[in-house]
């Protein structure tokens, strides 16, 4: 049995460029990635580690706040009112 391998070699050289073209394709795209996410990390944490708040963070938490405001002064109330009734 002989076994040529200019004939293998021949049909797999189209499919390892294309492999080696989308591995290239790949690594860009992810460079391209951790680049877009280190940009956005700067506008959301300041060179010495402090995270800055997004306009969309600090309503949430103003409104998570008044929510837990509301909660308080309502057991507030209804210690008062326990404390009251106690004889």
């Amino acid at each position: 049995m002989n076994f040529d391998l200019a004939k293998v070699i021949g049909p797999l050289v189209p499919v390892l460029l294309a492999a080696i073209g989308w591995l290239i394709t790949s690594i860009n795209e992810q460079d391209r990635k951790i680049y877009e996410l280190q940009a956005q990390m700067m506008q959301l944490i300041t060179p010495s580690g402090e995270i800055i708040p997004s306009p969309g963070n600090a309503f949430a938490r103003i409104e998570l706040r008044d929510e837990l405001m509301e909660h308080v002064h309502d057991l507030r109330v209804r210690v008062t009112l326990l404390e009251k009734n106690q004889p």
